[in-house]
């Protein structure tokens, strides 16, 4: 959801500046300067997201959309910029405390002035106090865990985070552009319900931040449109190899889909596998953008189908026609299938709207490099962002104020687009 055309040039007003980037053409232009030339210094824009293992089928796309918006946008304001990528991953596993390792290393280098990521909401929980403490701001493409940024009364309880513990500082320095699990969750249940007409349903998470979340959301929506969760469990996935049990339990209840609060990584798709023999094939699988990857179908092996939804916290950037061009060079830079994820524009759209307001930063400090909290600024002024995955504006709170749910089904050998609609917001 670009506008691919000529950069003409950073402008003071966000919104306008914004789609100045987000349109912007091929890698190496000089955006905002005046008489060519990029050598007034660097600035880094750095990624975290797990790229190694069973996590990298989600995490290296993202990387490279973001990759691809740093080589689209290479010079600000006589400055620059370059990208820098993490590795969350330990053991093929996204893991909170090599995510923290990371952010210390940004922190320590003072060339890195924002962050795309991270990938996880766990792993969010534990950035998030670090990087808050240095004002280094972060724009994650998909994090969804509602009490990250919401004040709700159970995030404390159920999480044992709020966004006022996660930000020592008092101010806020996280943004997101996905939809939370406020609505990701709810959303799958209302689609569950009221297309599919599953009355039905067994659930189970990770017990992790994000899968236990977005299950439990999942649930009492589903509950609250008149369904049944005959069967929900929390399973603790380091020791737990044999879902067989769960799955006959489901059956003898008479459930009619699994909802998985999982993410590949954490075996949120072995069940599907392990219910050949026990489940028919036409029992749906449900799930959330933790699922939505190549790594999910390659571990359902035969019992992946077309009765597997995904909802994804990104719209799907195909559907804006103005992102075309945009999409069909980053398929030309990158032609390999397994470049493209859900969130790989959604990525793309954190490190333009980064660069944006690193270059307006630039500008109001007269044209020289901002601090960090002078960029965590900026992008909290994002207004009207025109990009890949729609027009993006952030609330008081970092969330994205227009949020669109995608919901995609496993057809024809891949994950491909079904439907999205908004999901309200705030402002």
């Amino acid at each position: 959801m670009n506008r691919l055309s000529v950069l003409r040039g950073l402008t003071v007003v966000a919104g306008t500046s914004l789609m100045a980037l987000a349109c912007g053409g091929g890698g190496g232009t000089s955006t905002g300067t005046s008489g060519g030339g990029c050598d007034k210094g660097e600035f880094i824009i750095a990624s975290d997201l797990p790229v190694s293992g069973a996590d990298a089928s989600s995490g290296m796309p993202a990387q490279d959309g973001a990759a691809f918006a740093v080589k689209q946008h290479s010079c600000v304001q006589g400055y620059k910029v370059s990208f820098q990528p993490f590795d969350d991953a330990v053991n093929g596993v996204h893991d909170p405390q090599k995510g923290v390792q990371n952010v210390q290393q940004m922190i320590s280098n003072p060339k890195i002035l924002g962050m795309v990521g991270p990938f996880n909401s766990g792993v969010a929980q534990a950035e998030i106090p670090v990087a808050n403490q240095a004002s280094l701001a972060m724009i994650s493409p998909s994090n969804t865990n509602e009490c990250l940024t919401q004040d709700l009364d159970y995030c404390q309880k159920a999480d044992g985070f709020t966004p006022k513990t996660l930000r020592p500082t008092g101010k806020n320095n996280y943004f997101r552009v996905a939809a939370a699990d406020t609505y990701q969750g709810p959303g799958m249940a209302d689609f569950a319900y009221d297309t599919l007409k599953i009355t039905k349903v067994a659930v189970f998470s990770d017990n992790e931040t994000f899968g236990k979340g977005v299950k439990n959301n999942f649930a009492q929506e589903f509950k609250k449109k008149g369904g049944q969760v005959v069967v929900d469990k929390d399973f603790d996935m380091k020791s737990t190899t044999d879902f067989k049990p769960f799955l006959n339990d489901a059956k003898s209840k008479g459930a009619q889909a699994i909802y998985a609060g999982a993410t590949s990584a954490t075996k949120g798709c072995i069940p599907r596998a392990q219910s050949k023999g026990i489940l028919d094939a036409s029992v749906y699988y449900l799930g959330p953008d933790g699922i939505g990857d190549s790594e999910c179908i390659k571990t359902a092996g035969d019992m992946a189908n077309d009765h597997m939804y995904a909802s994804q916290g990104a719209a799907d950037a195909t559907q804006n026609p103005d992102a075309k061009a945009t999409i069909d060079a980053y398929k030309a830079a990158y032609p390999d299938k397994s470049a493209l994820g859900a969130y790989t524009f959604a990525a793309y759209d954190c490190a333009a709207i980064l660069i944006d307001a690193v270059g307006r930063a630039i500008q109001a400090n007269n044209g020289k490099l901002p601090t960090r909290q002078q960029v965590v600024d900026a992008v909290a002024k994002t207004k009207n962002f025109k990009g890949l995955t729609g027009t993006i504006s952030f609330n008081k709170d970092g969330d994205p104020t227009s949020p669109v749910l995608q919901i995609q089904q496993f057809k024809n050998g891949d994950w491909t687009f079904y439907k999205q609609f908004p999901v309200g917001g705030t402002s």
